[in-house]
Formats: C-alpha cells, sequence, structure tokens
C-alpha cells in the first residue's frame, strides 16, 4: 500500500487502488500527534502498514507486503524464508516460493532506497532481517515509552508515567498491519494488540492517581464494554463513579461483572475486586488509587545479587598475557584506557570460554552488585535470542511475570534502567553478530560486558577485540602437559608433539585427547596417536562428553547460507594446502566478486583461515580438522553428480589459466617447441571460461602466478586422477608444461605427468598414454636424457600415428627431429606420416 498527504488528511491508496480518509483518533490520536509537531517513525505496524522516507513507500503486491510486515515484526531478527514463505501460502506454497520471496525482498530493497531509508534488508543465515534504528519503527518507540511509563509508576511518580503512557498510546491508528492477509501475521499480532490494552489501562491507573477520574471516566466505560471480561477496567470504573460522587452505578458495575463472570467462566470475581465494592459499600479510606485501582505487577522485593557465572578452567593457561591484558582493561579501578565491552574473539574450540569465564571470575570482586551470565544457543535449552536472554536477566534481578515487557527493545530499556546504579558484570557467549549485542550493553560506566563470538564483530562501536589465535607447536605442548599430566608427555616427547598436530593444536581437541587418555590409563600417547592417524575417524576419537569438536565445527556451518555451505565442502576435498581466491567461483559456478563474497563469509565463520599472500592477495585454507568436517558435509549435502561436476569445473577453471599463461609466456598453445616442451597444443577437455578481468588479474606475472599456483595444481591434478578423471589429468599435465619449463620446474613436469600416465593407463587411454610419453621425451631432452628421450618419442611417435593423431604427431616429430644433432646424428627431415592402424590397443611399453 502507498500512504499519501493531502492538506490536514492522511489517505491510504491500498492494493485495489481505492483511497480512504484516515479520521482523526481519539485523545492523543494520530491528528494530535500532527498537531503537536511529533515526528512520525519511518515505519509504522500500529494500524495499516506504512513506510515512509523521502516519500512514501508503495508496496503494491501482498506477497511484499506480508514478508515486510513479519520482517518488521521481528526487526533486527533473523526471519528464517521458511516462516516467509509460510507467511505468504500457509502450508501450501507453490514450487517457486522460494524464488518469489527472493523477488519480493529485491523489490521491497530497491523501494526503501528510492525513499533514501538505504540498505535495510539483508540475508543473515537461514533467512532475512531488516535493520530498524532505536525510534524507527511505532512499535518499538511504542515498547519504550511504555517501559519508561512502567518504571515511573512504580517508582511513584503518576505524572512521568501518564507523560510517557499517552504518546505510547497515540501511535496506534487502528488495529496493527491492518489489511494484511496473513495468518502467521495474524498470530503474531494477538499479543501486541493484548499490549496495548494492557498499556491503556496502566495509563488509566496513573491518571486516577492523579485524581482525574472525571477526564477518563467515557475511556474506562468504554474499555470495560469493550472486554467486560477482564477486572481491571472494571475495577477501574467502579473507582472512577464512586469519586465522582455515584457509588449506586460504581455497585452496579460490580453486580453487572459477578453475572457475567458466573455465566460466561463459572467463576466469582478476584478477592481484590470484592474488596474494593466493600470498600465502596464502607465508604472506607481503601479507596485510594493504591487501594482501589487494580495495580499492575510489581518488582520482587530485595532479590540477591546474582552470581551465574560457570565455574573455572582449572588448568587454565594464560597465553601470551592476553588474561592479565584483559583484567586490566576491564577493571572498574583500571587507567585512563580501560574499556567497557570486550569481545573475545577466535574459531570454535580455541579457549574463548576460558579466558572469558577467567577473566570474569578474576573481576569478580571489583562488580559487587552480581554477574550475569548466559550462552545464546538456539535450539538448546539456553536463551536462543537477545530477546530471551534479557528476559533471563531480568528474572535474576528480580522483575517477573508482566513486568517484563514483551520485545526485544522494551526489555533492553528496562534491562538499562535496572543496572544503571549498579557495578554489574556481563558475560554473553556465543553471540552472532552486532544486532544480539547492542541490546545488552550497558548505559553506564559502572557496568561492563565480556562477550564471546566466532565474528569479529567489527561494527559495534567502543568494543575492544581480543583475537584467540591457534596456539603455536610449543604452546600447545605446554596445554596438553597441563591436561593430561606432565610425566605422560615428558615420557613420550616426540609422540606428543605428533599427537598435538594430529589435534591440530586446537585446546578443544586438546582436551579431548586428554580425557580419552584419563579414561585409557593404559595406553599411551603413541596409541592415541595411532588411532588419530585415520582421517576417517579421527573426528569420533575427538568426541568425548562435553568435548564435540565436530559440533565445533557444525555450530559454525549452521548459520551459513546454502552457497557457504557448499564452498565449505567443495574446498574441503581439495588436497591443497592454500587456494587462491579465484577458486571459489569455479567451484560454485558463479560469478567471481560474488563468488569471493561467499569465501569471506567462511572466513567470518572461522572455518577458513587467511594466510598472508606475496602481493597477490590472500591464500586461504582449511585446518586439518575442518578440512575433514567439510568433506563429512559435503557427502551428506551433495550428491555424486554435484560433487563431480564442481571438480570438473575447477579442473577445467585450471586449464583455461594454463592456456593463458602460456600464451602470455610466449608458447601459444599449437605453436612450436617451447622451453623443451611439446608443442602439440593442450589437450581439448572442456575449459571453464573465466571473465577476462579476473583472468588479467591473476596473470599480470604469469611466471610469478605459476610460482604461486604450482603446489595447488599438482595436488589437484593427482586428485584428479585419483578420481578417474583422466581425460581432465592428462590435459592439465600437458598444459602446465609449458609454465614449468619456463621456470625449470623439472620436477614439477615429471611428478605432473607421472600422475596422469597412471590415470591413463588406468582408463585405457591409449592417446593420452601417447601424448605423455612424448612430453616426457621432451622433458628428457631439457635434462639431457637423449638416449631415453629418443626411446620415449620414438614410442610416442609411433602409437600417434596408429591412433591418426596427427597434430601430436607432428609434434613428437619435430622434438625428435630437434634431438638427432644432440645425439651426434645427421639432420633429418620430418618423417612422413603412415596410414593409422587399427589396432589401437597396444601399450606402448609393448606388454
Amino acid at each position: 500500500m502507498e500512504t499519501l498527504r493531502q492538506g490536514p488528511d492522511l489517505y491510504l491508496v491500498t492494493r485495489d487502488g481505492a483511497r480512504a480518509a484516515q479520521p482523526p483518533h481519539g485523545l492523543g490520536g494520530a491528528a494530535d500527534s500532527r498537531a503537536a509537531g511529533r515526528t512520525e517513525p519511518p515505519f509504522r505496524i500500529l494500524g495499516p502498514l506504512e513506510v515512509h522516507g523521502d516519500e512514501p513507500v508503495a508496496v503494491t503486491a501482498r506477497r511484499q507486503e506480508v514478508v515486510l510486515a513479519l520482517l518488521l515484526l521481528s526487526a533486527n531478527q533473523v526471519v528464517p524464508l521458511e516462516t516467509l514463505i509460510h507467511g505468504v501460502w500457509g502450508v501450501t506454497p507453490p514450487t517457486t516460493a522460494r524464488a518469489q520471496v527472493q523477488t519480493a525482498v529485491s523489490v521491497l530493497r530497491r523501494s526503501l532506497a528510492r525513499a533514501g531509508l538505504g540498505e535495510r534488508v539483508r540475508m543473515r543465515g537461514p533467512g532475512y532481517s531488516v535493520d530498524v534504528a532505536p525510534g524507527e519503527l511505532d512499535l518499538h518507540v511504542f515498547d519504550d515509552l511504555i517501559t519508561r511509563g512502567r518504571a515511573a509508576s512504580l517508582a511513584g511518580r503518576p505524572e512521568v508515567a501518564r507523560a510517557a503512557f499517552r504518546p505510547a498510546l497515540a501511535l496506534w491508528r487502528g488495529e496493527p498491519l491492518a489489511g494484511v492477509e496473513s495468518d502467521e501475521v495474524a498470530a503474531r499480532l494477538v499479543r501486541i494488540a493484548d499490549r496495548r490494552v494492557e498499556a491503556l489501562e496502566e495509563c488509566i491507573d496513573a491518571e486516577l492517581r492523579l485524581g482525574l477520574h472525571r477526564e477518563v471516566l467515557g475511556e474506562i466505560r468504554a474499555l470495560a464494554e469493550e472486554y467486560p471480561l477482564r477486572e481491571r477496567p472494571a475495577g477501574q470504573l467502579m473507582l472512577a463513579l464512586c469519586r465522582c460522587g455515584r457509588q449506586a452505578e460504581a455497585l452496579a458495575v460490580y453486580q453487572q461483572v459477578r453475572r457475567t463472570f458466573v455465566r460466561e467462566l463459572g467463576l466469582e470475581p478476584s478477592a481484590q475486586l470484592h474488596r474494593l465494592e466493600l470498600a465502596i459499600l464502607n465508604g472506607s479510606g481503601e479507596l485510594e488509587p493504591h487501594g482501589g485501582a487494580v495495580e499492575a505487577p510489581a518488582v520482587v522485593g530485595s532479590p540477591p545479587a546474582p552470581r551465574m557465572l560457570p565455574a573455572r578452567t582449572p588448568d587454565f593457561t594464560d597465553r601470551g598475557g592476553a588474561l592479565a591484558a584483559l583484567r586490566r582493561r576491564l577493571s572498574a579501578e583500571g587507567d585512563g584506557d580501560r574499556i567497557q565491552i570486550a569481545v573475545v574473539t577466535g574459531c570454535g574450540g580455541v579457549g574463548k570460554s576460558a579466558l572469558a569465564v577467567e577473566a570474569a571470575h578474576a573481576l569478580a570482586a571489583e562488580f559487587p552488585d552480581g554477574q550475569l551470565y548466559a550462552r545464546l544457543t538456539p535450539g538448546g535449552d539456553g536463551p536462543a535470542s537477545a530477546a530471551d536472554l534479557l528476559e533471563r536477566f531480568l528474572h535474576a534481578l528480580g522483575h517477573r511475570g508482566e513486568a517484563v515487557p514483551a520485545n526485544l527493545e522494551g526489555r533492553a530499556a528496562l534491562y538499562r534502567s535496572v543496572i544503571a546504579d549498579r557495578r554489574l558484570l556481563v558475560v554473553v557467549e556465543d553471540v552472532t553478530d552486532e544486532t544480539q549485542l547492542r541490546a545488552l550493553i550497558p548505559g553506564t560506566q559502572s557496568c561492563r560486558l565480556i562477550a564471546t563470538s566466532r565474528a569479529r564483530l567489527a561494527a559495534l562501536p567502543g568494543a575492544t577485540v581480543v583475537e584467540i589465535p591457534v596456539p603455536d607447536a610449543l604452546e600447545a605442548v605446554r596445554m596438553f602437559a597441563a591436561m593430561a599430566g606432565p610425566q605422560r608427555v615428558a615420557a613420550e616427547p616426540s609422540e606428543a608433539l605428533d599427537l598435538v598436530e594430529r589435534c591440530d593444536r586446537l585446546p578443544l581437541a586438546l582436551r579431548a585427547a586428554a580425557t580419552r587418555l584419563a579414561a585409557r590409563p593404559h595406553w599411551d600417547l603413541a596409541q592415541l596417536t595411532a588411532r588419530l592417524t585415520d582421517d576417517h575417524r579421527r573426528l569420533d576419537e575427538l568426541t568425548q562428553p562435553g568435548l564435540d569438536v565436530r559440533g565445533a565445527f557444525r555450530d559454525s556451518c549452521e548459520a551459513l547460507s546454502r552457497p557457504a555451505k557448499l564452498l565449505f565442502g567443495r574446498m574441503g576435498a581439495l588436497p591443497a594446502a592454500s587456494l587462491g581466491a579465484w577458486v571459489a567461483a569455479p567451484l560454485l559456478d558463479m560469478e567471481a566478486r560474488a563468488a569471493a563474497e561467499v569465501l569471506e563469509n567462511l572466513v567470518d565463520a572461522r572455518l577458513v583461515d587467511v594466510t598472508e599472500g606475496d602481493g597477490q592477495g590472500p591464500r586461504y585454507r582449511l585446518r586439518d580438522l575442518a578440512r575433514l568436517y567439510a568433506r563429512e558435509r559435503q557427502f551428506t549435502e551433495e550428491g555424486e553428480d554435484e560433487r563431480d561436476a564442481a571438480l570438473r569445473r575447477l579442473l577445467g577453471a585450471w586449464l583455461f589459466l594454463l592456456d593463458e599463461a602460456s600464451a602470455r609466456l610466449g608458447g601459444a598453445p599449437g605453436g612450436g617447441l617451447y622451453g623443451g616442451a611439446l608443442g602439440g597444443g593442450n589437450g581439448d577437455a572442456a575449459r571453464w571460461p573465466m571473465a577476462a578481468s579476473m583472468a588479467d588479474a591473476l596473470l599480470a606475472d604469469p611466471a610469478g602466478w605459476y610460482e604461486r599456483e604450482r603446489g595447488a595444481l599438482l595436488a589437484v591434478a593427482g586428485q584428479a586422477a585419483r578420481c578417474g578423471e583422466a581425460e581432465l589429468c592428462w590435459n592439465l599435465a600437458i598444459a602446465a608444461a609449458a609454465p614449468a619449463a619456463a621456470q625449470l620446474r623439472y620436477d614439477d613436469w615429471r611428478t605432473s605427468h607421472e600422475q596422469a600416465l597412471r590415470a591413463v593407463r588406468a582408463a585405457g587411454d591409449r592417446r593420452g598414454e601417447a601424448v605423455l610419453l612424448a612430453s616426457l621425451g621432451a622433458l628428457d631432452l631439457n635434462e639431457h636424457h637423449h638416449d631415453r628421450a629418443a626411446a620415449r618419442l620414438s614410442l610416442a611417435l609411433n602409437a600417434l600415428e596408429r591412433l591418426g593423431e596427427s597434430r601430436w604427431r607432428d609434434a613428437a616429430a619435430r622434438t625428435l627431429q630437434a634431438l638427432g644433432p644432440l645425439r651426434g646424428e645427421p639432420p633429418q627431415g620430418l618423417p612422413e606420416a603412415r596410414a593409422p592402424r587399427r589396432d589401437s590397443s597396444m601399450a606402448l611399453t609393448g606388454r
């Protein structure tokens, strides 16, 4: 729908084009707020859906309307894609539902951008979220004002409470999200509508305390008639009538309520309402506001200071002085460089929790008002979101029931109010993004916040990030000795070092290994190390109760997008120690920039490490345990056809780049002798075409590119051989010969060809075998093994003639001709080609 303003009236243009005037509301309504000059929030759901930036935002399709409504109802939180689909279509969505929701999100993004509202709708993990700042959503403004009003009521300041309640109620323009047709939306609106009624009741309580019974009598009567089964409006109406000198009417209200309750519910009114009736009959002093009105729930009296920290790790090791530095900077009595927020970050299992808990225990005495602790655990027993966590914290601080606001913004406001004058230390673990943490930041300098996260949370203002790296070998051995016992490590030092490396030096894995040894005291380190050498069982060996290395990687993966999960699995299947960023594009069959963004998501999740480049960009690698887990995931998430297709695309991209590198080095495929390499061109296996801009960037220095990538090339060529991709394997070997020759990397030339020979012989590919044999003859020529070169070239020449491979036959003949003078033979012309023989199955070795 689109909102248009014409003169003093507010008009709505709905999907069918009908235009209806919005009439002014009652006390504190929309008309009053405009007259008072108050700026309206740009996102409004307390009435028909409206969005305003520099211009109104038109939402013309129902699915866009439903998607935006659901996102705004959970603003700043992730709404799963499945929830959006269910909201639009219910339980029978079409097969194109995902694509249609994605299209709706794209349209919303463009509409919000055109209205000057910027980039608001983002894809986060399994769904989408809409970013809304404080004061930008009318529901959040409402909850914030109500929280202030309740705090003022509890403090005995009814005039301040009324000043907050009335503007909050003025934000309502009718039924919330009126006209949005969705069962999912309707289910979420039930509690929101109740919050308005509760706020109105509390506002009337404050006004009755101020002696405004005559001013609000009509409003109370209308509320009581609309909600005949709610006692609070009935009690307020009885009190207001009595104060207006209309005791008989007040008593009649009680009798009417009693009849309704007995008839509809089979119950008598509450004891509190009955006491109010008796007070009116007796003319009692209990008719004062605090005695007659039905009060809102209050804070539980004098709760003990919360002490929620878990136990500290008994063998904690302060690596690199991280604990001492964190304690000093968080200390309430610290010097001028102290901080209020610290984010302890690192990969899963690296020891973030141990450091945070140890620091919190060390600092506990400086925060006498308590220590709050929670771990965000979606799907587990703990709080799954910042809103759930705040509810837990508010309970620990003494707030219960309706005293706790229903939404995130309201809870955050109450939380900051409650801790404002206290000295509290707050520890929150497993934070996934900045939006979760922002709601938990204390509003005063008397409190401190420690958070652990695998993300760096760089966008969080004022936070200091404490990076916990994977320990080096010596640190890891010391940690393992503290866990398993120094005597064991001293007795088998080399085995201890080997075991630590098998655990990737990851503290969680080291502790799992130490726990396993404690449960098997008759094992020595060598036995456990031998069990860890089996890659298929290593993660199982490192799984102990409460110590799940596989689970640490799983937690990092679950929040990833589908492309990121696929890339993680496919990278894990590759044997190369490190890779350039460009491999993401063929692995995902995606444009280079988009693929690079997916790769960076894996870096952010700490599943992929970045190593220093050499001036040509960073390199990316998976640590051993992450690689093992990635391979497991690939086999469960992808079929064999998808896995094979991804590998073939990557091999095709290597071929494309090797062709380009050869051409730029001056030996274009198909030319003559290049640096001693066989000049018959490269094979005709399928290439994966790469964008010219990306190829130019990679091959600005083709010799340097080959030098950087040679290790990865040999590894992936070996994988092609093991996977039965014989044609691609020998094509890669031939294509790599020219760059290898240019760098005098003859070992690379030989290794790639020997790998390929095993593959083509296993596949019975005589053509590939002959070409490889001829290329090895050219290698022998370069290394001055002239007799062996002549033998290989002659065998290859005969085989290529039998196969009718004229191109490769001519290349082998030219190389053999160049070899003659080096062996002291007179110059000879090229041998004439013979007609191919039908029997092409004979092995080149004559077997």
